[in-house]
């Protein structure tokens, strides 16, 4: 990967006026110093696989979404609206700063735009070296049409969404106790779809495996780290090991009703690697995680959706029964709740691509082996752009205003975009919907509401969700 060049350096306080003409702009040193101690490293240091707890708290005080937008803003204020070259963790990378610029990066083909960048492929080595997201050429599309298939990529409704609705279903009513007036932390909500996620993608009998989702844990902390701590690669291979000895159980004896379950009729071939590719499955629970605990916290401090959403849930079960697939399609607006959560605080907040190829931008041509990080945070709340950027608006969700945004990407876009997105919206949906059903909701740790522009950081650090049950005539 190259990492220097005459164009591509680290640049100058003279700015972008001094460059030739048809050249990138770009980025001073001050400004990618700004760039690096205020976004890049804070970020890193949270926890890029695995959030740090610690340093999430401390994160969150710097707010650093705020102030890398900011800067952002100011670079296309100072640069244009064309990619920046800034200096990334692995050599220059072009900083995309406009809608357009984002869309052919999304849009483009994965043999150019590639996802196996240097930090994905250092990270998931720990966890999962042959996984979809670390894959290139003929073994991503081996990968990828595995993926599809047993994930349901484009199918709005899971083949097994009935038993996977009843197993949320389930998970989170277990939740919804005495002990959930006092508050129910992010963690809680965590470990209840940690479960979920054993159910569904093992089968039954891994739902008391906890000890498949601490090793996971482990070498998802791990993975933070990018393999600089080579001493413990020793100590990551046996945790590794143990992980996929555990995971065989349930891959020999595959419940039909899982996800393991689907393998057999899934395509495959010597670069597959189907048991491979469960971690990533896993790991992307956190994902699922932060837009159920966002979408908690977003509806019991927005008093009028909260009350669209309870409408929508008591129709849809009058009508279908609860945790039916039926009952599920008659939630679209809770889904656009989750969905326009996920777009507020996306789960990956910086889209990152390498070139394999030259790459034009308008007059300008980059050289190919440069990496390309499309700052979606910044896309979905672009208020020069974005006229509901701050404010919770599921609605642009059913109209078609942000699905048809190819810049607001909290799950990728294109031939990258997550194979399993639409069961994680399904996952996801379900979950809060039982918090729905005869309850009442308040959070607590979080300023949040529609008086105000929505923070650009969600801290789930001090998050507690309050539940209780409504009383029925003649309790005391």
């Amino acid at each position: 990967m190259s990492r220097t060049s005459e164009t591509f350096g680290s640049g100058t306080d003279a700015g972008s006026d001094a460059l030739p003409e048809g050249a990138l702009p770009t980025a001073t040193r001050s400004e990618n110093l700004r760039l690096t101690l205020g976004y890049f490293l804070p970020n890193y240091l949270r926890g890029v696989f695995r959030p740090r707890p610690r340093a999430a708290r401390l994160v969150a005080r710097i707010d650093p979404n705020r102030r890398g937008m900011e800067l952002m803003r100011s670079l296309r204020g100072r640069h244009g609206r064309g990619p920046v070259v800034v200096r990334g963790t692995s050599g220059p990378t072009l900083l995309v700063l406009d809608a357009e610029d984002a869309r052919q990066v999304l849009a483009g083909p994965v043999e150019v735009y590639a996802v196996d960048t240097w930090e994905k492929v250092s990270g998931f080595a720990a966890v999962q070296p042959e996984a979809l997201v670390a894959s290139h050429g003929r073994q991503r599309t081996a990968r990828r049409a595995f993926n599809d298939a047993v994930l349901d990529a484009g199918c709005p409704v899971h083949r097994l969404a009935g038993h996977f609705l009843r197993v949320v279903g389930e998970e989170a009513r277990a939740l919804l106790g005495p002990r959930a007036e006092s508050g129910l932390s992010a963690g809680d909500v965590r470990a209840r779809l940690e479960r979920a996620g054993r159910r569904c993608f093992l089968g039954e009998a891994a739902a008391e495996d906890t000890e498949f989702s601490r090793l996971l844990e482990e070498l998802l902390t791990e993975a933070n780290w990018m393999g600089a701590r080579r001493w413990r690669r020793a100590r990551t291979r046996r945790i590794r090991r143990k992980m996929t000895q555990r995971q065989a159980r349930y891959l020999c004896d595959a419940d039909p009703r899982s996800l393991t379950g689907l393998f057999r009729t899934a395509p495959r071939g010597p670069e597959t690697a189907p048991e491979g590719q469960v971690a990533h499955w896993f790991m992307a629970l956190g994902v699922v995680q932060a837009a159920v605990t966002q979408t908690l916290a977003l509806l019991a401090t927005h008093p009028a959706h909260y009350r669209r959403a309870l409408e929508e849930v008591a129709a849809a079960d009058r009508r279908h029964g609860a945790h039916t697939v039926a009952g599920f399609e008659a939630l679209p607006y809770l889904r656009a709740c989750v969905q326009d959560a996920a777009r507020l605080w996306p789960p990956v907040p910086s889209l990152m691509r390498r070139t394999t190829a030259e790459t034009r931008w308008r007059g300008a041509v980059a050289p190919g082996g440069m990496n390309v990080l499309v700052p979606a945070a910044f896309h979905a709340r672009d208020a020069e752009r974005v006229d509901y950027a701050h404010r919770f608006a599921p609605e642009k969700w059913l109209d078609g205003t942000a699905s048809q945004d190819w810049a607001v990407s909290p799950f990728s876009r294109g031939e990258a975009q997550c194979s399993g997105m639409e069961l994680g919206l399904l996952l996801a949906t379900g979950f809060v919907a039982e918090f729905l059903r005869g309850g009442e909701l308040a959070v607590a740790g979080v300023r949040l509401g529609p008086a105000r522009p929505l923070p650009y950081t969600f801290d789930a650090t001090r998050l507690r969700i309050g539940y209780r049950a409504q009383r029925t005539p003649g309790a005391s």
